[in-house]
């Protein structure tokens, strides 16, 4: 028994060598026509690590490109099937930054590293670098839109009063102030609610913010909504203007202003009214200025919504007016109270009358068209000098003229 099993491992060794080893190679043949080595490409995001290389000079860094990088990987189909592009680690480091912008990209599988190769290829990461700085700003809270009708907002304040912005040294210097706007539309009561905040250079532009670091980027806002009415501003008069002066207009900046209340005290006020001690025409000769609070002005328990709107400049302007000599018709002047039985004609047919005026409204005076009157009460036969009264309106004034009337 012992000869004949020694007789089967032993007889024909050379045979059965080769049948081993042919069985092998069929069994690799047969692995990699079911599971060969093929090449797929992952993408995956690129990490910057060690920042602080560029950030401890007071530098910044942005992205050009390199944020994501592509690339081959080989491996049995198997395996690669298992794979996607978050199994792969990509770190770009800042401690290896050549020329001041490209960094090299390293990557790293985190499964099957063994069973794979990633071909060798250099992958690098575009980077600006530029001068950084950090400022700390004051955060201005600011509404948007409009409240219901009726409504208006009394104050606007942030849970945070100050923001520290950190990033290029040209952006940081553009901005002029950080707002906080709430939304506040159709709003009826107090509005709070958290908002982003919003740089904005001196032009209120927005500043784009996509290389800025915020120490908060939002805060708390509340707006107090109250009661108000739009009323108008009317300006009183005393006194006169010196002859020779014409009043042109009076005007209010602003021309109206928001009030706040309560509902009954509101619905009493309809207007307010700056009093004639402000603009004493008596004291004017030329145009004129002045600010008043027209909080002074406003009943007890009602104040101007805004504070900033409670001055008021009051422009008082006048004209210096001239005079222009018309030859007026005769024709155009009544004769009255002249007494029954009698009649009267006038010497001239036409009477020389000085009107003074604005030269723009004596512009508007057409001689033939200007009417008026003399008195003749009292007047017998015989040729009388009689005052001419000529039908103006009150903007006009007219020298004292006297013609000639024949009575018969």
């Amino acid at each position: 028994m012992k000869n004949r099993l020694k007789k089967i491992f032993v007889d024909n060794i050379g045979l059965k060598l080769l049948a081993v080893l042919f069985a092998i190679g069929l069994w690799f043949i047969v692995m990699n026509v079911n599971d060969p080595t093929q090449t797929k490409t992952f993408t995956t995001n690129v990490e910057v690590i060690n920042q602080d290389v560029i950030l401890s000079q007071g530098k910044y860094y942005e992205i050009v490109s390199g944020d994501t990088v592509s690339f081959r990987v080989s491996a049995k189909r198997s395996i690669l099937e298992q794979l996607s592009g978050s199994d792969f680690s990509a770190t770009a480091d800042m401690e290896y930054i050549q020329n001041n912008q490209y960094v090299p990209i390293t990557i790293t599988p985190l499964k099957f590293a063994e069973n794979i190769s990633i071909p060798t290829k250099t992958y690098s990461m575009e980077v600006n670098i530029g001068k950084a700085k950090s400022n700390q700003f004051t955060i201005v809270p600011k509404t948007s839109g409009k409240p219901a009708d009726g409504y208006g907002v009394e104050e606007v304040t942030s849970n945070t009063k100050t923001v520290t912005l950190y990033g290029p040294e040209d952006v940081i210097s553009s901005i002029a102030t950080v707002e906080a706007i709430l939304p506040v539309d159709g709003a009826n009561r107090d509005v709070t609610d958290v908002v982003a905040l919003t740089p904005v250079n001196s032009s209120g532009e927005q500043v784009d913010t996509s290389k800025l670091d915020f120490s908060k980027d939002k805060v708390e806002v509340t707006a107090a909504i109250c009661m108000v009415k739009n009323i108008p501003i009317r300006v009183d008069t005393s006194g006169s203007l010196a002859d020779g002066l014409a009043l042109a207009s009076i005007t209010t900046n602003p021309s109206s202003i928001q009030i706040k209340g309560e509902s009954r005290d509101l619905n009493r006020v309809t207007e307010v009214i700056i009093p004639g001690t402000v603009v004493n025409l008596n004291t004017i000769v030329s145009d004129f200025e002045t600010t008043v609070d027209i909080n002074q002005y406003l009943p007890v328990n009602v104040k101007v919504l805004n504070a900033e709107d409670a001055i008021v400049r009051v422009k008082v302007d006048v004209n210096n007016k001239t005079s222009k000599v018309f030859k007026i018709p005769t024709d155009n002047l009544t004769i009255n109270n002249l007494a029954s039985g009698l009649k009267g004609e006038f010497d001239e047919k036409y009477v020389n009358v000085e009107i003074i005026a604005l030269q723009e409204q004596l512009n508007k005076l057409n001689e033939n068209t200007i009417s008026g009157y003399v008195d003749a009460s009292g007047l017998s036969k015989g040729t009388h000098s009689v005052t001419v009264v000529l039908t103006l309106d009150s903007e006009y004034q007219a020298k004292t003229t006297t013609t000639k009337l024949i009575v018969e």
